[in-house]
């Protein structure tokens, strides 16, 4: 075999051609490179690294690697990251290390590409490892995320980096609804009868009160008004802490991913905004990303299940194979027919006065609780049931009647 090269680029227009949305991003809004290009700009203390491989003049292998200060205390007891900030007055670095990642916060899934016709798993794992090193010479603590559950590959390469020295951790589940060409009305008779009748009585619920939905493509100016609420969101997060994303990442995709990003606005019959999704779609993919809610009136409306249904529902009018819907809230999203795909993590400490003491709780630090796994599908194989784009085809029932009526959605350019 040639001997492999390693290069390395800091910016995701430096990575030639169209190579990264072909191999890495494969089809998914929220993955491709004007994404990434959106991620550098708003997040500018963050390092990127894209690391490519050739073999023979040939690319063979592609990753992406970032770098940041990354705050233990998120990880920790709420009173250990309230006493963290107060000792961060005198050292600001307290209860910080500098984290390399293969991969982002804010993505999810494989953030790599090997041609496993001209490069064994191995050798693509001990060459990342070589460049980040070389990246990312200071970093503390190293992770490589996300690990498929039961892709052989994946399995293959993390047992690689294992017999490295890294410890395993499992990284919260992707939830993810396979719509396979159904529309949403279709969709929702997959559900069974209990999730079926609660998401109907919370769709019908939201026509009752008059809450609106408006799908808006140029939504820059709706940002001042929305922003709140992300924060909002972000503030109560509880499975998944991290810095809020600044105002300028929403600007910015906006004016870089006009065709493939759009604004889910929820509002009730006064005007008032109560909730908000930004979200990407393409041909294949449509991926809610980024959900704002008003708190104040979320025990009275039907707010998230409005915004997720709405989604749902352009994703079947859009002719989506699927929707990405993220991690965490789990429950609504699993009723909403959502199934978690699992996904893990490795690390490994390089900090020599950290490794003794923290190195063995890795697992314990960096591994997220599971949730639990719910069948709110029905078995379309039984027979009987309603096969995959069917929509129409059973009866007419109250509850579908009004699950039609809630979801009215008017679209501004």
């Amino acid at each position: 075999m040639e001997p492999l090269d390693i290069r390395m680029v800091t910016s995701i227009r430096d990575v030639p051609g169209t190579h990264w949305d072909d191999m890495v991003a494969r089809g998914h809004p929220f993955k491709s490179s004007a994404f990434l290009s959106c991620l550098e700009d708003s997040f500018p203390e963050r390092r990127f690294t894209y690391v490519l491989l050739s073999r023979a003049r040939s690319l063979v292998g592609l990753a992406l690697v970032t770098e940041e200060r990354f705050d233990l205390g998120l990880r920790l007891p709420e009173r250990v990251g309230r006493m963290a900030s107060r000792v961060r007055r005198l050292l600001p670095g307290f209860l910080t290390v500098r984290l390399a990642m293969v991969g982002t916060l804010e993505t999810a899934q494989r953030h790599w590409w090997v041609d496993r016709r001209l490069l064994s798993v191995d050798e693509f794992a001990d060459a990342l490892l070589v460049a980040c090193e070389e990246a990312c010479p200071r970093a503390d603590l190293l992770v490589v995320r996300d690990f498929m559950e039961g892709d052989e590959a994946d399995a293959r390469l993390e047992a690689r980096f294992l017999a490295r020295g890294f410890r395993p951790a499992r990284n919260l589940p992707l939830a993810v609804v396979e719509l396979e060409g159904r529309d949403f009305e279709a969709h929702l008779q997959r559900l069974k009868r209990k999730p079926r009748a609660s998401v109907s009585k919370q769709l019908a619920a939201a026509a009752r009160l008059g809450l609106k939905l408006e799908r808006v493509q140029d939504f820059r100016h709706l940002l001042p008004e929305c922003y709140p609420l992300y924060l909002q969101v972000h503030h109560q997060a509880s499975e998944f802490k991290r810095v809020p994303i600044p105002m300028s990442f929403f600007e910015q995709v906006a004016e870089r991913l006009p065709g493939e990003s759009s604004l889910l606005t929820l509002r009730t019959s006064e005007g008032r905004l109560v909730g908000f999704v930004l979200s990407g779609t393409s041909r294949c993919v449509h991926n809610p990303f980024v959900l704002g809610m008003d708190y104040t009136r979320s025990r009275e409306l039907p707010i998230y299940y409005s915004l997720l249904g709405g989604e749902l529902a352009y994703a079947a009018e859009r002719g989506c194979e699927q929707v990405d819907l993220g991690v965490t809230s789990y429950f609504v999203k699993q009723t909403l027919g959502a199934t978690l795909e699992g996904m893990s993590m490795v690390a490994r400490l390089r900090s020599p006065w950290l490794r003794p003491f923290l190195h063995p709780l890795l697992p314990a630090l960096l591994g997220e609780k599971q949730p639990e796994q719910r069948r709110t599908l029905r078995d379309t194989a039984a027979p009987g049931a309603q096969g995959a784009g069917a929509s129409g085809s059973s009866t007419g029932t109250p509850a579908r009647r009004s699950t039609r009526s809630a979801l009215v959605v008017s679209t501004t350019p």
